[in-house]
């Protein structure tokens, strides 16, 4: 018969599972990550590089990667995750995700850090699953494992490998022996993990009494060693002249200062260990990206902590004459072949002087390059480009390019992040004695490298008008991108017309694409190439545009284009302005519409705005006219150039080259091809609805639908967008013909529509309505003309009446033309609220008054009973709401949930309204439907101020909701978001998108609980189920609130229906510090609920060992069972509360009492697998 301990229970499989997952393809995922950082053949260099920085390894770890013998040869497949684990965490610069290695990642954090954190501590939950592990536990574990190996997979681009792996181990039958195998490395793992913790214990307390003798050893010798370095110091250097040697020491003296806000990036450390590991090293950036300071923080730090001499130098030369093969050097030189062009006489001198230097230097003297990246990039590009001829440099191994000595700041390992960049920021805000605000904190990155940002800082902090700009000026640098441009078109003509090239055909020039020979193409290099007076090959502009990869431009597969949208549009004016016929020609539609101007302009090019020279206004006008014709619709007519008289004339001029027929087809007749409008639509919904509430509305009446088939004709955005002169010309055209305007407008639709009569007065009223979207009351009067009475009553397809919409938007002179021709105030419908709702929402002062003036009822509701006065209450608008309380408004309207203004801006936060209201005869004691006043809602959202104005209004501070719970109660809970253990009606203000509990996070709620108190109220008073205020703030773990209801008369052990007391509550959520004030306050510590659990009955269920400890010390009883005969003993030992266990007994807990099913104490861990406990139980006798 097999043996019973490889029965196959489904718990025990499930741990296997497991085990199996975790032993296989996980552990196979992170060898393919340490690959990914550290290539096998590479692998033995580099962990000698980086050894000092391992922790303690177990003798068979160090013996595979630190052989005494040899090297390691492997190819990582003979590693466990345990060593795997060491060697991502601490030598492949993994940068730690927000709560550090070591540590339970947050839920949100997707990081490389995170997911292998996720994954180890799998692995350790699961060790502790002796007994076996139930299905929900396996489908936690197993679901947290697998999102990190999905996250895993995509971040080493291989597809989903692992994944499938995970998947088919789920799925896959199970083999008990294997199973037994897996689960015993597990195991082993596990045991080396603790007796190296165990070893680290012991050598860590030796180490620290070894350290305290030898600080006082060092002591004694740093004041005689410093004297002694800086004679050493002063002998080394006698070959150096004496005043270059003051140069230095000034200059230094400059460095240190300017160092002060030096930010060392996630990444310093790596690129610190590269500076120590090797004689040479290059650092290279685009122009900005902090190339200098970071060459000379290093040295400045290679100084202080090992002794190096700086030595700057200004050409390669200088190594020469300056160094000293017995003296511990570090030369730096910026640019070290040149600025805006390589200069070939540097580049010969590298290799020219490499031998003689290396010679004068010392073993341990080091040189810091810095270089440009496109100037390194166009190198590159011409060595391998001639690999023939320059047979020597063939693999760009000149003295200080070659790949091995480079650090680009740009490139994956090093890009900023967003710690790096806040925190440069505040550097350099502190070091400039300014402060931040929040906004200001948070500045996104301009591309992925992160586009001059160090340099940004400095200029941010350096000068006032920058920060004026906020962080606007990070997101738009064009100031600092206007001067690059300036010198790369005076240095570089080539690399700049390829630039202008690339910005008017993006994603367009590869390197086959001349030889394709688009028509376009060809005919937009010719132009720009004459105009920037330069010529080039076809491969010469390849590799101009390849050389400023990352600087300027970026690479996919398409091609070529710039690197990020600021780059785009500083070139764009830079070229544009001298060239405005080339930008007319090419540009996108949208750009013509957004960046030319007509008006003077300022020479601050903050908005980068193209200015319209007079004689380029016909091809304008000409260009607009072409997209009109492309039904470029927003881009022409939202171009508020075209608004300008002189521009207009000039567009009109255009369109009178076409025939009557094309005219009356280009503006009249309903549109077929849709497709890009209506995409356009739907762009202009998004962009626009933040910043205003009608856009929607807008768009929908330009859409025109009716019967379900939408009538886009081009009339309708000349007339929405205001363009009165263009109107009036094609209605003169319409007259001019002998065509009624009034048929031509509607005859699209007569035809479709059975009632001639509906169908028209729907169309003017469409045609009226967006007349009142723009502020030009001329467009307004024309329509009116020209359509009947009737359509300013109406509203169009179940949408807003003209007069509501020209409210909602808020020009005054359009709502006032309405109300003469006799829209009517009160107009209201199913589908639009009263203009005065209307006006009152959008907070337009001026148009509020004129309605009220003219007779609006300031008391009309819509159909869910909310009166103008809510809207002004939602909104915050106090000036509205003064208009309307002095108007007549009702301060008590309720809404159809019971709902006052007062309530509104009560919860809302707005206490002028409320103060406004409260003066204005509101009634501080109305409920809504659910019974929550206005002080209670205000109590719940933390409005401290507005609780103390309702309190002083006459509010009753122990008027209680429909549960029974009062202000002071919800007050006393505030900040406790556990609603599984404390329903909460958090539903009860959904409607008006309030969340109590996102306010209570952002305020203390003690001055609100003193105010109820001080106003009277009942520090006792219980819900439905009994629950006090004193109950609610021992729950959520408020000492501050606790004390304050005791004081007020708060009883201590007054308990809900099911016998709970606030002590239990406090002891259940661990919550020390309102333990130990309930205790000094009088609460009875065994004091047991209707099941007959006590205070610690709970602490010890839940964990909470300093309350177990507190509780016992304060008189608890350790042996006091429930009703069911369980003590708290019971419930430590089933959860496998060690340190609760360990405690009780100490404290002469009852280690063989049984419960009223007879289960023993080590019956019951015995069970739960919880070994650890049946130990403690074991030494302390239990049977």
């Amino acid at each position: 018969m097999a043996s019973t301990s490889y029965a196959a229970t489904e718990e025990m499989t499930n741990i296997n599972r497991v085990s199996r997952l975790l032993m296989g393809p996980c552990t196979d995922q992170l060898r393919d990550l340490l690959r990914f950082y550290i290539p096998s053949a590479s692998f033995p260099e580099d962990i000698q590089r980086y050894r000092s920085r391992l922790p303690r390894l177990t003798g068979p770890q160090r013996n595979l990667i630190l052989p005494d013998f040899g090297l390691y040869s492997g190819n990582y497949e003979d590693m466990d995750m345990s060593l795997l684990y060491i060697l991502l965490r601490n030598v492949c610069g993994i940068q730690a995700h927000n709560k550090d290695w070591g540590n339970i990642p947050d839920s949100t954090d997707r990081s490389v850090s995170a997911n292998i954190e996720r994954i180890r501590l799998a692995r350790n939950e699961c060790s502790h699953f002796t007994g076996g592990m139930s299905n929900s536990e396996l489908n936690r574990i197993w679901s947290n494992i697998r999102e990190a190996v999905v996250d895993l997979d995509k971040y080493l681009e291989i597809g989903n490998n692992i994944q499938e792996e995970v998947d088919f181990v789920r799925n896959d039958t199970m083999d008990p022996v294997r199973d037994k195998h897996f689960s015993n490395k597990l195991s082993e793992q596990m045991k080396e993990i603790e007796n190296i913790k165990g070893e680290v214990n012991n050598l860590k307390r030796r180490i620290e009494k070894e350290d305290k003798q030898q600080k006082q050893k060092m002591q004694k010798l740093e004041s005689s060693h410093q004297g002694i370095k800086e004679k050493i110091l002063d002998l080394e250097n006698e070959h150096i002249p004496l005043n270059i040697k003051e140069q230095h020491r000034m200059l230094l003296e400059i460095w240190q200062k300017e160092d002060a806000p030096f930010f060392e990036i996630h990444s310093f450390p790596n690129i610190l260990d590269k500076v120590q590991s090797q004689r040479i090293t290059t650092i290279i950036g685009s122009p900005g990206s902090g190339k200098t300071a970071t060459a000379r923080h290093l040295a400045l730090r290679l100084q202080t902590e090992f002794e190096f001499k700086i030595v700057p130098v200004d050409d390669i030369t200088e190594i020469k004459g300056y160094g000293h093969p017995k003296c511990k050097q570090l030369f730096i030189l910026d640019d070290v072949i040149g600025v805006w062009g390589f200069k070939q006489n540097d580049l010969a001198n590298l290799d020219k002087y490499s031998e003689s230097i290396s010679n004068v230097m010392s073993e341990h003297s080091k040189i810091i390059f810095t270089c440009r990246k496109a100037l390194y990039n166009e190198v590159k590009v011409l060595f391998n480009f001639q690999k023939k001829k320059y047979s020597k440099c063939t693999d760009l191994k000149s003295f200080a390019l070659a790949e091995e000595f480079i650090v680009d700041l740009e490139d994956i390992k090093n890009r900023l992040n967003d710690q790096d960049r806040s925190q440069m920021l505040k550097n350099h805000c502190n070091q400039n004695g300014l402060s931040l605000s929040v906004a200001e904190q948070s500045t996104d990155p301009l591309t992925e490298g992160n586009i001059m940002y160090p340099l940004l800082c400095k200029l941010f902090c350096s000068d006032s008008e920058y920060r004026t700009s906020g962080k606007e000026f990070f997101e738009k640098p064009y100031a600092c991108i206007i001067d690059q441009m300036d010198s790369l078109k005076g240095y570089r003509p080539l690399q700049y017309a390829s630039l202008v090239l690339c910005m008017f055909c993006p994603n367009k020039i590869t390197e086959g694409s001349f030889r394709k020979q688009d028509p376009r193409l060809m005919e937009i290099k010719k132009i720009v190439f004459e105009n920037c007076r330069v010529s080039g090959l076809d491969t010469e502009i390849n590799d101009a545009l390849n050389s400023m990869l990352n600087t300027f431009t970026t690479f996919t597969n398409k091609g070529y284009s710039l690197i990020h949208d600021s780059v785009y549009e500083v070139l764009a004016f830079h070229y544009g302005n001298k060239h405005q016929e080339d930008m007319l020609q090419y540009m996108s539609s949208s750009f013509v519409a957004k960046k030319f101007n007509v008006n003077d302009i300022s020479d601050d090019p903050v908005d980068l705005y193209i200015q319209l020279n007079k004689k380029h206004y016909p091809a304008f006008a000409e260009r607009l006219v072409r997209d009109l014709k492309s039904l470029e619709l927003y881009d022409v007519f939202m171009n508020e150039a075209l608004k300008e008289p002189c521009i207009c004339n000039a567009f009109i001029d255009e369109l009178k080259k076409l025939s009557y027929h094309e005219l009356k087809e280009l503006f009249f007749i309903k549109q077929e091809d849709t497709s890009k409008i209506f995409i356009r639509k739907d762009e202009e919904i998004k962009k626009r609805r933040t910043e205003k509430t009608y856009e929607y509305f807008r768009q929908e009446h330009l859409m025109g639908e009716t019967q379900g088939k939408p009538n886009i004709r081009t009339i309708s955005w000349v007339i929405t967008y205001g363009h009165y002169q263009l109107l009036q010309f094609l209605f003169d055209l319409l007259t001019e013909h002998k065509e009624s305007i009034c048929r031509v407008m509607d005859s699209e639709i007569t035809e479709e529509s059975r009632n001639r009569d509906i169908s028209d007065l729907q169309e003017q009223t469409r045609l009226l309505t967006l007349s009142c979207y723009n502020d030009n009351v001329e467009v307004v009067k024309l329509i009116l003309k020209h359509c009947g009475v009737n359509c300013i009553k109406n509203d169009f397809a179940f949408t807003y009446t003209p007069l509501a919409i020209a409210c909602l938007v808020g020009h005054k002179s359009v709502v006032e033309l309405l109300i003469k021709c006799g829209a009517n105030c009160n107009e209201i419908s199913i589908f639009s609220p009263s203009p005065l709702y209307a006006a009152t929402e959008a907070g337009h002062v001026e148009v509020v008054d004129l309605l009220i003036k003219c007779g609006a009822d300031c008391n009309q509701s819509d159909v869910f009973d909310q009166s103008p006065l809510h809207a002004a209450s939602l909104e915050g608008h106090s000036n509205v709401a003064d208009l309307l309380i002095k108007g007549g408004a009702d301060c008590n309207q309720s809404d159809e949930e019971g709902r006052t203004p007062l309530y509104i801006a009560s919860m809302i936060g707005y206490d002028d309204i409320v103060d406004m209201l409260i003066k204005g005869g509101a009634d501080c004691n109305q409920s809504d439907a659910e019974g929550h006043t206005p002080l209670y809602i205000a109590s719940m959202n933390g409005c401290n101020d507005i609780v103390n104005m309702l309190i002083k209004g006459g509010a009753h501070c122990n008027q209680r909701n429909n549960q029974g719970r009062s202000p002071l109660y919800v007050a006393s809970l505030a900040n406790y978001e556990n609603t599984m253990d404390f329903p909460f009606e958090l539903d009860t203000i959904t409607h008006w998108d309030g969340n109590p509990f996102d306010a209570a996070s952002l305020i203390y709620y003690t001055d609100i609980v003193d105010l109820l108190i001080k106003g009277g109220a009942d520090c006792n008073q219980g819900d439905e189920k009994g629950r006090t205020p004193l109950y609610a703030a021992s729950l959520a773990g408020h000492a501050d609130v606790v004390n304050l209801l005791i004081k007020g008369g708060a009883d201590c052990n007054q308990a809900d229906e099911e016998g709970r007391t606030p002590l239990y509550n406090a002891s259940q959520g661990g919550h020390v510090d309102v333990v130990d004030v309930l205790i000094k306050c009088g609460a009875d510590c065994n004091q047991a609920d209707v099941e007959g659990k006590t205070p610690l009955y709970a602490a010890s269920y839940a964990g909470h060992v300093d309350v177990v400890d507190f509780l016992i010390k304060s008189g608890a009883d350790c042996n006091k069972a429930n009703k069911k005969g369980t003590t708290p003993l019971h419930d430590a030992s089933l959860l496998g509360h060690v340190d609760v266990v360990d405690l009780l007994i100490k404290c002469d807990a009852d280690c063989n009492r049984a419960d009223e099913e007879d289960r023993t104490l080590l019956n019951v861990a015995s069970r739960a697998g919880h070994v650890d406990v049946m130990d403690f139980l074991n030494k302390g006798d239990a049977d």
